[in-house]
């Protein structure tokens, strides 16, 4: 008896199992084909990426190299076209690198390429080297208003802090702003993770630059 109840159980799960097949059998093979071609068209794409990221790498290689042998006009082509044909992360980096060549003859477009990627990328170190470099030719091609904006905002604190205020102190010298240059350069001086290059060239500024002049003692207010 117990043989033929197990027989009895086994038929009716094969019927059961025909007859989930006969009313699901297509909509499983479906998925399965569907989950064969994700898995397939997600690797092929992964595959695209890694290939074209690997040819982005070279041709930006290939263009500092150029820029490295002093063929700045080739090296700013080059990069201008990884700029604008190249995978996301090159795009911003090979952009940077083009307003480097651009400066060297061209502040002015140099400038706008700068702020094209301090506005632009993705990448906040990208972003932040550009309004520092920005800053820096807005000392001599921009305005006092374009260095504080591109500047200040760095100047609070972080890894370029002193590049900023740097930048921030050169604009006020130029303004013939004493107080406000001598603050910058203080200010830098005294921040003891500074670069020391930096913190050089503020110490030689602070000393060519007149004295602040002493405060006026209030007046006194005459008596009646």
């Amino acid at each position: 008896m117990t043989d033929i109840y197990h027989e009895i159980q086994e038929d009716i799960r094969r019927d059961r199992m025909k007859a989930l097949w006969a009313r699901y059998g297509v909509f499983l093979v479906a998925l399965a084909a569907l989950v064969v071609l994700g898995v397939g068209g997600w690797r092929g794409y992964s595959y695209y990426e890694a290939k074209q990221a690997a040819a982005a790498g070279d041709r930006y290689q290939a263009a500092a190299k150029l820029a490295e042998d002093g063929r700045s006009d080739e090296a700013r082509a080059a990069f201008a076209a990884i700029a604008v044909n190249s995978p996301y992360g090159y795009r911003a980096l090979a952009r940077l690198r083009e307003a480097d060549e651009v400066a060297k003859t061209d502040q002015p477009t140099a400038l706008r390429l700068y702020q094209e990627v301090a506005d632009g990328s993705g990448d906040s170190m990208l972003r932040d080297a550009a309004r520092v470099r920005a800053a820096y030719l807005a000392v001599d091609v921009g305005a006092p208003e374009d260095v504080r904006r591109l500047a200040e905002p760095l100047a609070a604190g972080g890894p370029w802090s002193a590049l900023a205020r740097e930048a921030l102190g050169l604009s006020a010298y130029k303004a013939e702003d004493t107080t406000e240059a001598r603050r910058q350069f203080e200010a830098i001086v005294a921040d003891a993770d500074a670069p020391g290059a930096t913190r050089q060239r503020a110490d030689l500024l602070l000393a060519v630059l007149p004295q602040a002049a002493p405060e006026k003692p209030a007046a006194d207010k005459p008596t009646n």
